[in-house]
This record gives structure tokens, C-alpha cells and sequence, in this order.
């Protein structure tokens, strides 16, 4: 079995990353395909903590439901083509760090990523996502232009 993990985040960089693990899937016999999605936790922006506890509540919610229906479209779009099985995972946190931590602790043989991700505000302040995952990740990781 051969496991790709693809951080997805509604960018075109992960639209090209997706479509790019299902290429390599092709070529490998019953691989799948895991689609991650990573929600900032609110623990992390210390702004919504000052209005309130129930902004947090709210923010996890439309964060749930918004993430989850980027993950279904993806592989709805997806499996149709594709050979290969998906997987999808929601998780709250820091992107790299989360990402790392799945991929290193279910054995992923591969991270597929794109080169950007939607916040171009964010990668200046906080680094690009996918140079940490580079150098985290325990597994191979091929960055999608």
C-alpha cells in the first residue's frame, strides 16, 4: 500500500497538489490518498479568546463546516477518475506542525503540498508552511509549483 498525505486549503497550489497525488497514485497499486485540512485552533489567536468564549465556539464551528465541505468536494471531484481510496482529516493547530505530526504518526510514505497557501499575509509573519513541513516531515515531501 502506498499513503499520500495532501495538506489541502482551498488555494490553487493544493487544487495542483492534488491533482499531482492522484497522478502518482496511478502508477502505484492500492494506494490512497489522505486529504488534510488544518483549522488555526483558537488557542493560537489569542484575539478571540478577548471577546469571548462563545466566539470560539462559533469560529470552530463554521471552521468545521467549512473544512469539511472543502474536504468532501475535493474527493467527490476526485474519486471520480481516480483509482485511488480517500481519506480526509480536519485538525485545529499549527498547519506544519499538525501536518508533520499526522504524517509522521500514520506512516505516510509521501506529503504531496503546494508551494503557497492562501494567506500570502500569513507566510510573511509566520513562514511558509510548506518549507517547515520540508523539513519536519518524516517522509519524503514533494512541494507543487
Amino acid at each position: 500500500m502506498y499513503r499520500i498525505l495532501v495538506p489541502v486549503d482551498g488555494s490553487e497550489p493544493a487544487t495542483r497538489a492534488v491533482k499531482e497525488a492522484v497522478t502518482i497514485a496511478e502508477g502505484k497499486k492500492e494506494a490512497e490518498i489522505t486529504l488534510i485540512y488544518v483549522s488555526p485552533s483558537p488557542v493560537y489567536f489569542p484575539f478571540y479568546s478577548m471577546v469571548g468564549p462563545s466566539l470560539d465556539a462559533d469560529v470552530k464551528e463554521v471552521e468545521e463546516k467549512e473544512g469539511n465541505q472543502m474536504l468532501e468536494s475535493i474527493i467527490e471531484k476526485e474519486s471520480k477518475s481516480a483509482k485511488a481510496k480517500f481519506h480526509k482529516k480536519h485538525l485545529y493547530g499549527i498547519a506544519a506542525q499538525e501536518i508533520c505530526d499526522y504524517a509522521n504518526d500514520t506512516k505516510m510514505d509521501l506529503i504531496v503540498m503546494g508551494n503557497r497557501g492562501m494567506g500570502a499575509f500569513g507566510q510573511v509573519i509566520l513562514g511558509s508552511v510548506s518549507n517547515k513541513v520540508l523539513h519536519l516531515a518524516d517522509c519524503p515531501v514533494m512541494i507543487v509549483k
